[in-house]
Protein backbone atom coordinates (compact mmCIF):
# COMPACT_ATOMS: atom_id res chain seq x y z
CA UNK A 1 0.00 0.00 0.00
CA UNK A 2 1.38 3.44 -1.02
CA UNK A 3 1.82 5.84 1.90
CA UNK A 4 3.74 8.78 0.56
CA UNK A 5 3.94 10.28 -2.85
CA UNK A 6 6.95 12.22 -4.13
CA UNK A 7 6.43 14.76 -6.90
CA UNK A 8 8.65 16.72 -8.95
CA UNK A 9 7.30 20.07 -10.15
CA UNK A 10 8.50 21.28 -13.63
CA UNK A 11 6.99 18.81 -16.41
CA UNK A 12 5.40 16.77 -13.62
CA UNK A 13 2.96 19.02 -11.32
CA UNK A 14 3.87 21.96 -13.77
CA UNK A 15 3.70 21.99 -17.31
CA UNK A 16 6.04 24.06 -18.67
CA UNK A 17 4.13 25.43 -21.75
CA UNK A 18 1.35 26.96 -20.02
CA UNK A 19 3.11 27.97 -16.72
CA UNK A 20 0.31 26.68 -14.86
CA UNK A 21 -1.17 23.85 -12.77
CA UNK A 22 -3.51 21.93 -14.84
CA UNK A 23 -6.92 20.70 -13.65
CA UNK A 24 -5.70 17.35 -13.65
CA UNK A 25 -3.40 17.71 -11.16
CA UNK A 26 -5.68 19.03 -8.65
CA UNK A 27 -8.54 16.14 -8.65
CA UNK A 28 -4.60 14.05 -8.74
CA UNK A 29 -3.93 15.79 -5.74
CA UNK A 30 -7.42 15.45 -4.09
CA UNK A 31 -7.34 11.73 -5.37
CA UNK A 32 -4.40 11.05 -3.15
CA UNK A 33 -5.28 12.79 -0.08
CA UNK A 34 -8.75 11.18 0.06
CA UNK A 35 -7.17 7.80 0.25
CA UNK A 36 -4.74 8.69 3.13
CA UNK A 37 -1.71 9.24 0.95
CA UNK A 38 0.85 12.05 2.10
CA UNK A 39 1.86 14.58 -0.54
CA UNK A 40 5.09 15.38 -0.91
CA UNK A 41 7.41 18.12 -3.13
CA UNK A 42 10.47 16.24 -4.67
CA UNK A 43 12.69 19.32 -6.58
CA UNK A 44 15.73 21.18 -7.83
CA UNK A 45 14.00 24.36 -6.97
CA UNK A 46 14.42 26.81 -4.04
CA UNK A 47 11.08 27.40 -1.58
CA UNK A 48 11.59 31.24 -2.28
CA UNK A 49 11.16 30.39 -6.43
CA UNK A 50 7.90 27.98 -4.94
CA UNK A 51 6.47 30.84 -2.91
CA UNK A 52 7.40 34.02 -4.95
CA UNK A 53 6.33 32.88 -8.15
CA UNK A 54 3.30 30.85 -7.19
CA UNK A 55 4.37 27.81 -8.87
CA UNK A 56 1.90 25.69 -6.99
CA UNK A 57 -0.96 27.94 -6.99
CA UNK A 58 -3.40 26.30 -4.43
CA UNK A 59 -1.79 23.35 -4.09
CA UNK A 60 -0.48 22.59 -0.51
CA UNK A 61 2.36 19.56 0.74
CA UNK A 62 2.93 17.68 3.47
CA UNK A 63 7.02 18.49 2.77
CA UNK A 64 9.51 19.35 0.29
CA UNK A 65 12.85 18.07 -0.76
CA UNK A 66 14.37 21.00 -2.58
CA UNK A 67 17.34 21.58 -3.78
CA UNK A 68 17.57 18.00 -4.94
CA UNK A 69 17.44 16.86 -1.42
CA UNK A 70 20.41 19.05 0.04
CA UNK A 71 17.50 20.63 1.92
CA UNK A 72 14.31 19.19 3.17
CA UNK A 73 11.73 20.30 5.28
CA UNK A 74 8.28 19.76 6.92
CA UNK A 75 4.99 21.80 5.52
CA UNK A 76 5.92 24.64 8.10
CA UNK A 77 9.10 25.06 6.68
CA UNK A 78 11.12 23.09 9.71
CA UNK A 79 14.27 21.63 8.66
CA UNK A 80 14.24 17.72 8.30
CA UNK A 81 18.06 17.46 6.36
CA UNK A 82 20.62 19.44 6.06
CA UNK A 83 23.43 18.50 2.92
CA UNK A 84 25.62 22.27 2.32
CA UNK A 85 28.24 21.96 0.20
CA UNK A 86 31.42 21.97 1.34
CA UNK A 87 33.82 25.58 1.63
CA UNK A 88 36.14 24.30 -0.63
CA UNK A 89 33.72 23.40 -3.76
CA UNK A 90 32.20 26.59 -3.45
CA UNK A 91 35.35 28.49 -3.51
CA UNK A 92 36.52 26.25 -6.59
CA UNK A 93 33.16 27.68 -8.42
CA UNK A 94 33.84 31.27 -7.63
CA UNK A 95 37.36 30.92 -8.91
CA UNK A 96 35.84 29.05 -12.31
CA UNK A 97 32.68 31.75 -12.46
CA UNK A 98 35.76 34.49 -12.30
CA UNK A 99 37.52 32.76 -15.01
CA UNK A 100 35.05 32.41 -17.54
CA UNK A 101 32.56 35.04 -16.66
CA UNK A 102 29.34 32.77 -16.43
CA UNK A 103 26.17 33.31 -14.61
CA UNK A 104 26.50 31.70 -11.02
CA UNK A 105 23.54 31.21 -8.54
CA UNK A 106 23.94 29.78 -5.07
CA UNK A 107 21.40 28.83 -2.93
CA UNK A 108 21.04 29.55 0.79
CA UNK A 109 18.05 28.16 2.95
CA UNK A 110 16.37 31.71 3.12
CA UNK A 111 18.18 33.27 0.14
CA UNK A 112 18.89 32.79 -3.30
CA UNK A 113 21.14 34.97 -5.62
CA UNK A 114 23.49 35.41 -8.67
CA UNK A 115 26.40 36.57 -10.02
CA UNK A 116 25.45 38.55 -12.67
CA UNK A 117 22.75 38.38 -15.48
CA UNK A 118 23.89 37.21 -18.62
CA UNK A 119 21.59 35.95 -21.74
CA UNK A 120 22.09 32.72 -21.02
CA UNK A 121 20.27 32.88 -17.23
CA UNK A 122 17.84 35.22 -18.80
CA UNK A 123 16.71 32.60 -21.59
CA UNK A 124 16.91 29.93 -19.42
CA UNK A 125 15.08 31.29 -16.15
CA UNK A 126 12.25 32.64 -19.43
CA UNK A 127 12.04 28.61 -20.68
CA UNK A 128 10.97 27.60 -16.88
CA UNK A 129 8.93 30.88 -16.37
CA UNK A 130 11.27 31.79 -13.28
CA UNK A 131 11.89 35.63 -12.55
CA UNK A 132 15.84 36.51 -12.49
CA UNK A 133 17.11 36.07 -9.03
CA UNK A 134 18.93 39.66 -7.62
CA UNK A 135 22.66 40.30 -8.37
CA UNK A 136 24.71 39.75 -5.28
CA UNK A 137 27.83 42.56 -5.18
CA UNK A 138 29.71 40.20 -3.19
CA UNK A 139 29.22 36.44 -3.93
CA UNK A 140 32.05 35.85 -0.97
CA UNK A 141 28.89 35.87 1.32
CA UNK A 142 28.36 32.28 0.23
CA UNK A 143 31.88 31.55 1.67
CA UNK A 144 30.30 32.11 5.34
CA UNK A 145 26.56 30.33 5.09
CA UNK A 146 25.54 27.12 4.35
CA UNK A 147 24.69 26.88 0.30
CA UNK A 148 23.02 23.66 -0.42
CA UNK A 149 22.84 23.67 -4.78
CA UNK A 150 24.92 26.30 -7.03
CA UNK A 151 23.74 26.67 -10.40
CA UNK A 152 26.15 27.72 -13.45
CA UNK A 153 24.36 29.03 -16.62
CA UNK A 154 27.15 28.82 -19.18
CA UNK A 155 27.71 26.36 -22.34
CA UNK A 156 30.85 26.83 -22.47
CA UNK A 157 30.81 24.58 -19.05
CA UNK A 158 31.06 20.85 -19.73
CA UNK A 159 30.03 18.07 -17.25
CA UNK A 160 34.20 16.89 -17.48
CA UNK A 161 35.40 20.45 -16.37
CA UNK A 162 32.94 20.57 -13.57
CA UNK A 163 33.80 17.39 -12.24
CA UNK A 164 37.60 18.28 -12.31
CA UNK A 165 37.10 21.38 -10.26
CA UNK A 166 34.50 19.71 -8.18
CA UNK A 167 35.57 16.69 -7.07
CA UNK A 168 33.22 16.77 -3.96
CA UNK A 169 29.95 17.76 -5.85
CA UNK A 170 27.67 15.70 -7.95
CA UNK A 171 26.80 17.76 -11.18
CA UNK A 172 23.40 16.90 -13.33
CA UNK A 173 22.52 18.73 -16.43
CA UNK A 174 19.79 20.05 -16.96
CA UNK A 175 16.47 18.95 -19.28
CA UNK A 176 17.81 20.89 -22.51
CA UNK A 177 21.30 21.76 -21.77
CA UNK A 178 22.96 25.22 -20.72
CA UNK A 179 22.84 25.15 -16.90
CA UNK A 180 23.60 22.08 -14.55
CA UNK A 181 22.90 21.43 -10.61
CA UNK A 182 25.60 20.92 -8.87
CA UNK A 183 25.30 19.43 -5.37
CA UNK A 184 27.14 17.68 -2.49
CA UNK A 185 28.48 14.42 -3.46
CA UNK A 186 26.32 11.40 -2.63
CA UNK A 187 23.27 13.74 -2.35
CA UNK A 188 20.10 13.33 -4.17
CA UNK A 189 16.59 13.19 -4.41
CA UNK A 190 17.05 9.95 -3.42
CA UNK A 191 19.20 10.66 -0.14
CA UNK A 192 16.60 14.14 0.92
CA UNK A 193 13.43 11.36 0.25
CA UNK A 194 15.42 8.69 2.90
CA UNK A 195 15.45 11.17 5.03
CA UNK A 196 11.93 12.50 5.12
CA UNK A 197 10.19 8.67 4.92
CA UNK A 198 12.70 7.79 8.23
CA UNK A 199 10.67 10.89 9.79
CA UNK A 200 7.57 10.15 8.70
CA UNK A 201 7.66 6.30 9.39
CA UNK A 202 7.13 4.82 5.90
CA UNK A 203 9.68 2.86 4.24
CA UNK A 204 10.50 2.64 0.42
CA UNK A 205 7.95 -0.11 -0.13
CA UNK A 206 5.65 2.23 0.63
CA UNK A 207 6.57 4.99 -1.61
CA UNK A 208 5.85 6.36 -5.21
CA UNK A 209 7.45 8.74 -7.11
CA UNK A 210 6.84 11.10 -10.17
CA UNK A 211 9.43 12.93 -12.32
CA UNK A 212 10.31 13.71 -15.91
CA UNK A 213 13.81 14.58 -15.37
CA UNK A 214 17.39 13.86 -15.02
CA UNK A 215 17.90 14.57 -11.58
CA UNK A 216 14.45 12.86 -10.99
CA UNK A 217 15.95 9.21 -11.69
CA UNK A 218 17.58 8.04 -8.61
CA UNK A 219 14.10 8.65 -6.57
CA UNK A 220 12.10 7.30 -9.21
CA UNK A 221 14.83 4.24 -9.06
CA UNK A 222 14.68 4.15 -5.24
CA UNK A 223 10.65 4.58 -4.81
CA UNK A 224 8.49 1.17 -4.39
CA UNK A 225 6.67 2.29 -7.19
CA UNK A 226 8.59 4.78 -9.69
CA UNK A 227 6.80 6.83 -12.66
CA UNK A 228 7.89 8.74 -14.70
CA UNK A 229 5.80 10.92 -16.97
CA UNK A 230 4.68 10.46 -20.64
CA UNK A 231 6.73 13.61 -21.27
CA UNK A 232 9.82 12.75 -19.45
CA UNK A 233 13.52 11.79 -21.09
CA UNK A 234 13.47 8.62 -22.24
CA UNK A 235 16.25 7.20 -19.84
CA UNK A 236 14.28 8.30 -17.17
CA UNK A 237 10.96 5.84 -18.54
CA UNK A 238 13.76 3.12 -18.92
CA UNK A 239 14.37 3.47 -14.89
CA UNK A 240 10.37 3.34 -14.32
CA UNK A 241 8.42 0.65 -13.18
CA UNK A 242 5.38 2.66 -14.99
CA UNK A 243 5.13 5.16 -17.61
CA UNK A 244 2.06 7.26 -17.66
CA UNK A 245 0.45 9.77 -20.18
CA UNK A 246 2.26 13.55 -20.79
CA UNK A 247 1.21 16.00 -18.32
CA UNK A 248 -0.90 17.76 -21.35
CA UNK A 249 -2.72 14.59 -21.25
CA UNK A 250 -3.47 13.86 -17.22
CA UNK A 251 -0.29 12.07 -16.85
CA UNK A 252 -0.41 12.96 -13.05
CA UNK A 253 -4.08 12.23 -12.61
CA UNK A 254 -3.36 8.88 -14.50
CA UNK A 255 -0.12 8.10 -12.32
CA UNK A 256 -2.67 8.54 -8.91
CA UNK A 257 -5.48 6.39 -10.18
CA UNK A 258 -2.65 3.79 -10.72
CA UNK A 259 -1.21 3.94 -7.61
CA UNK A 260 -4.66 3.86 -6.26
Amino acid sequence: MIKAIFFDIDGTLRDFTEKGIRPGTYKAIELARKHGILCFIATGRHLLEIQEENLLDKLTFDGYVLLNGSLCLDSSGRALYENPIPLSQKKAMLTLERELGFALIFMEKDAMYVSRITPQLEKIQAQIGTSLPPVEPSMERGLTRPVYQMIPYSDRLSRDLLASRLPLCDITQWHDGGAYDITPKGGSKRLGIEKVIRHYGCSREEIAAIGDGFNDIPMIRYAGVGIAMGNGNAKVKEAADFVTDPIDQDGLLHAVEYLI
